[in-house]
């Protein structure tokens, strides 16, 4: 085999490197992107969660001062309620 021929294979042998490389690319871009759009929906349920779990901390406050008021009454009636 001659030089040319050498020089010819090589090149087809890294145009197909080069093409299946672009491939690996293309894949890894649309996973990345997809990663990005799972963080973004994480980042917006965790606030929306932080938000639920702030009204509920005041709601349990709010019922463990009414349970208080129920378990040491002072000379009230549970109508008081």
């Amino acid at each position: 085999m001659n030089e040319g021929m050498k020089n010819i294979k090589m090149i087809e042998s890294l145009e197909r490197d080069i093409y299946y490389l672009k491939k690996e690319i293309d894949r890894l871009n649309e996973y990345v992107q997809n990663l990005e759009i799972i963080d973004k929906q994480h980042q917006e349920m965790n606030g929306k969660m932080h938000t639920e779990l702030a009204k509920l901390k005041i709601a349990n406050k709010e019922l463990e001062k009414k349970v208080l008021e129920f378990v040491r009454p002072t000379k009230r009636s549970i109508d008081d309620l």
